[in-house]
């Protein structure tokens, strides 16, 4: 749930830092005092497009901050989780945004720098606005789809659905791989197998072309070698005069010396004597590795030249050679394998292919049998809201595109007849705004899961509605409430009523500059703003006395 909202320097909110019940709250005031402010400031939270003249005149930008509580929200901590965003151990999500007068804006989530595209993602499982012009994701048929599904509740056939059509897939692939490596014509094949026959004849070691080069810069180097080991072993052990001779003769003297304690740098020379040692072990081995026959030379040089000559003949670079052998190998083994291999996987694909059918025609029954009841719970509702002759139905028909797809075979229409006699048409062709508000609304309750755990904002959707409708609006977010936070910016006391945190957004002017501001109101206050809500700015006591009747806080 939304558990904070602090704006600054927003159209005409100057600071302000606001707290939210987790239930329903409303906002109230005057046609003007900035009631739609606060869902402008919550959408550029949640990652929406910032308008440069919203920036108020306070500063030079703008800043949101959005707290949240996603401990009892799964979709939202899995999102994050995955993001490696997750919040901290009380389970506080911080959405910061700012922006400013030249357009340039940044955003956070948990204070990690963000971009705006993951933020938006991440708000469709925080929070879904509501307005009289805000109806796209109804009007949508993927989700109109989703609507539906989560209606109808079968997690575990949209699970099989989507296995199934992984299964498909990925068999396809294989095919399509299969075919790519074996499509070649008969002269090309032959081509090929020339070439394996050459490579196998020529019988090409892994890493043999770069030993080879080594080999080779030693036999070059033969004679050269030798002469520099054997004089550098001179030097080290074979004369009077040696490395070895003088530090055994410098180790004795300083041993004899007395007067001072030597036996560290003794012991360092005792090292130094050891590594010397062992530098010539090392030096002989390296001679005795030494091929000095020139015929040894020469085999080297036309290995190299038979390697390098049919490299230059498959167009290959030496060094790739090898592993051109093995590429051969194994293009040849799958177009041998290819006919067998091709009716095995044709033979795979329908039988997955008529799996997919068989559990995407049971989750179109479901589909059907849900929708009809959806349906009718809707038009239920939406009767209640004002549009008592309305009839909603869903229309579930097959995909004209048969290929497999994770949603299964089912394209899904929303219908609506407004009137009596009037047949259902598509709801993107002619539902109005108000009634798509009610129409979403309704949705909403009638869809609602326990576990889900989001922030609804309704902004003015009761616009056009008064008496008895407006009561069941009021009731029916209330009732929306029981699992989800509600927001509803309204005129209509019969809706505020129902709220259990009542917010006043008035407009006052301080010197060169109107500000807006936001006050939670006590019991008594409600009631004053309730009656003068129903009745204007003369209150009465009747208008009191009506106030009164319409707080229904306690459901």
């Amino acid at each position: 749930m939304l558990q904070s909202l602090y704006i600054e320097n927003f159209v005409l909110i100057d600071q302000l830092e606001i707290d939210f019940h987790p239930r329903m709250s409303v906002f109230t005031g005057e046609t003007g005092a900035g009631k739609s402010i606060i869902i402008g400031a919550l959408s550029l939270a949640l990652g929406n497009r910032a308008d440069t003249q919203a920036i108020g005149p306070f500063a030079e930008q703008a800043e949101i901050i959005a707290a949240f509580d996603v401990t009892q929200n799964p979709p939202a901590s899995s999102w994050l989780k995955q993001q490696d965003l997750m919040p901290n151990e009380d389970g506080e999500l911080i959405i910061r945004r700012t922006t400013n007068k030249q357009g340039r804006s940044k955003q956070w989530i948990n204070g990690k720098p963000t971009p705006s595209g993951m933020v938006k993602e991440l708000s469709q499982f925080l929070v879904q606005i509501h307005g009289q012009h805000d109806q796209i994701r109804l009007l949508n048929n993927h989700n109109q789809l989703q609507i539906l599904d989560q209606s109808a509740d079968h997690p575990l056939l949209l699970k099989q659905v989507q296995e199934a059509v992984k299964q498909v897939h990925e068999l396809e692939q294989q095919k399509q791989q299969l075919l790519a490596a074996g499509s070649m014509s008969h002269e090309q094949a032959q081509l090929l197998q020339y070439q394996y026959d050459e490579l196998e004849q020529l019988a090409l070691q892994e890493k043999e072309y770069d030993e080879l080069h080594e080999a080779l810069k030693t036999a070059s180097h033969a004679q050269e070698l030798i002469t520099t080991i054997d004089a550098s072993l001179n030097s080290i052990s074979e004369t009077d005069g040696s490395v070895e001779a003088q530090l055994g003769l410098v180790i004795n003297q300083l041993q004899q010396a007395k007067g001072h304690d030597f036996s560290d740098i003794i012991k360092m020379l005792d090292e130094a004597l050891i590594n010397t040692n062992e530098a010539q072990l090392e030096l002989k081995a390296v001679a005795e590795g030494i091929d000095s026959d020139p015929a040894h030379l020469t085999q080297i040089e036309q290995r190299l030249d038979q390697i390098t000559h049919i490299a230059r003949k498959q167009k290959v670079m030496p060094e790739l050679l090898y592993q051109h052998h093995q590429d051969l190998a194994s293009t040849l083994n799958t177009h041998a394998d290819l006919a067998s291999n091709q009716q095995k996987l044709e033979q795979q694909i329908i039988s997955a292919s008529e799996h997919y059918q068989e559990v995407a025609e049971k989750l179109s029954k479901q589909r059907q049998q849900a929708a009809t009841k959806l349906a009718q719970d809707i038009t239920g509702m939406i009767r209640d809201l004002g549009l008592p002759e309305a009839d909603f139905s869903i229309q579930v028909s097959h995909k004209k595109d048969t290929k497999p797809s994770a949603s299964g075979i089912n394209h899904v229409e929303f219908m609506i007849a407004a009137n009596k006699g009037q047949s259902p048409q598509p709801l993107n062709k002619t539902a109005s705004g108000g009634e798509l508000s009610r129409i979403s609304l309704a949705i909403e309750v009638c869809t609602q899961q326990k576990q889900q755990h989001q922030a609804f904002v309704f902004d003015e959707v009761d616009t056009g509605i008064g008496g008895g409708t407006a009561e069941k609006v009021g009731h029916i977010m209330q009732q929306l409430s029981a699992h989800n936070q509600v927001f509803a910016v309204t005129h209509l006391p019969q809706v505020a009523g129902h709220a259990h945190d009542h917010l006043l957004v008035s407009k006052s002017t301080q010197g060169e500059y109107t500000t807006s501001k936001i006050s939670h109101l006590t019991e008594s206050q409600r009631i004053e703003e309730l009656a003068r809500m129903s009745g204007g700015q003369t209150i009465t006591a009747a208008t009191l006395a009506q106030a009164k009747e319409f707080l229904k806080t306690g459901s």
